[in-house]
């Protein structure tokens, strides 16, 4: 099969993800094709792309239109369709059943989803389509985040796949983390179920002290409450009631949405894009944050404990093990909290090798995903700070968490310390 890539048709290139990872795509001289329900949204797109490439030049790469108008003359020329709809199983097989008479037969075609059931989305089409179709799961934004997940189901053919993972990483600098056809796939599966939990927590100690908590000290570039504003409590609600549907783990409960995110949502309360979330800002840059108890929104408290000002001032320093040895041995209640949420990260993570990802690969494509597509410490990394295998194994029993059998295997990848640094930010 000779396969080549020279032209891409982004279906809902008005969108965040669609537009910029047309971008990119425009960015390495690809002919593409914005794709959205009007011209002005595909050219609200190529704004936001031009926005990331900080340069007006990829416009040249990129033609805008709408689907009444442009659908067929696009389409049947495309090497690469890219379906960044919703995130709604019915309308993407709605709009796959548009395009398919449009589709030549070595097409690529993929979506960007990872939270539902690729199989499901393929129902009803030809046995051509679900050969040339698969995921290719791109992080936001792409142009900082480098992580792509690429999943085939058992109609994908095998060339196709292999071709992808080349291009993918070599044309377009992609860390390209092969996973399985699950939902979630090996970031959003880890990810979401964190975010979860802290939105639980919450309820009951407020969205500044969480974000303080779980802030950029403990390895991540920005806060979990703020991260879900960024993505949007409408896709969130999304990812996890999808996980909650489709996966049964030892931590399925932590899929459960809390129902103030349903009020949050229903309020209009989606996030950046809608100017209110977790956090909403006022002139002169102060900010208010919201109380999922009251479901007001309240003004910041700033607060202050000892062993995190303590570990954050260590982390400055780029004392990681001792900075995380505060954590460790802290006493105040708040710093449970922070430890259940670290020692659930690299068990769950541990967990699912051999689920998400290829039990060849052990903790690598979990690294390489945590680390490329959210910028947090990856598992292994933790691992290392809080103390290596046999330490972390008895506070997880200690937490009551199921020991993972791969954390022993002296295999797997263990970040040196010296990579600390770009994961950590003391504020």
């Amino acid at each position: 099969m000779g396969l080549d890539i020279k032209s891409v048709a982004v279906i809902g290139a008005g969108g965040k993800i669609g537009s910029l990872t047309g971008g990119i795509c425009a960015q390495e001289g690809l002919r593409v094709y914005y794709l959205s329900r009007s011209l002005e949204h595909a050219k609200k797109g190529l704004n936001r792309a031009i926005e990331q490439a900080r340069s007006e030049v990829i416009a040249d790469n990129i033609i805008c239109g709408d689907y009444d108008s442009m659908l067929a003359k696009t389409i049947p020329y495309a090497d690469w369709v890219i379906e960044a709809v919703a995130e709604d199983g019915n309308i993407k097989r709605q709009m796959y059943a548009k395009i398919e008479p449009y589709l030549q037969p070595n097409v690529i075609i993929s979506t960007t989803t990872s939270s539902l059931p690729l199989d499901s989305l393929t129902e009803g089409r030809s046995k051509i389509f679900r050969k040339n179709f698969l995921s290719t799961h791109f992080y936001n934004p792409p142009g900082k985040m480098f992580a792509c997940e690429i999943a085939a189901t058992d109609s994908t053919d095998k060339g196709i796949y292999n071709f992808m993972k080349d291009f993918l990483h070599q044309r377009l600098g992609r860390v390209v983390v092969p996973t399985k056809n699950l939902e979630g796939f090996a970031g959003n599966r880890i990810a979401f179920l964190l975010f979860n939990k802290i939105t639980q927590l919450a309820l009951e100690y407020g969205t500044e002290m969480m974000d303080y908590l779980i802030g950029p000290y403990t390895g991540r570039l920005m806060p979990p409450l703020a991260t879900i504003d960024l993505v949007g409590l409408d896709i969130h609600k999304a990812i996890v009631n999808s996980l909650h549907i489709n996966t049964n783990d030892e931590m399925h409960d932590f899929f459960v949405l809390p129902a103030f995110i349903d009020m949050m949502i229903k309020n209009g309360l989606l996030g950046n894009k809608a100017g209110s979330g977790f956090y909403k800002k006022l002139e002169g840059g102060r900010i208010l944050y919201y109380d999922p108890a009251s479901g007001d929104y309240i003004p910041a408290v700033q607060p202050h404990l000892v062993f995190v000002e303590q570990a954050k001032h260590l982390i400055r320093l780029g004392m990681y093990r001792e900075a995380f040895e505060i954590v460790k041995n802290a006493h105040e209640k708040e710093a449970d909290i922070v430890r259940d949420i670290l020692y659930t990260y690299v068990a769950y993570s541990y967990n699912r090798i051999g689920e998400v990802t290829d039990e060849q690969f052990g903790i690598d494509g979990i690294d390489s995903v945590m680390s490329s597509g959210f910028h947090w410490a990856c598992p292994s990394l933790m691992l290392n700070l809080l103390g290596g295998a046999e330490e972390t194994a008895e506070k997880m029993l200690e937490l009551g968490l199921k020991v993972p059998d791969r954390l022993y295997n002296k295999t797997d990848t263990m970040l040196q310390i010296l990579d600390s640094g770009k994961y950590f930010v003391a504020l």
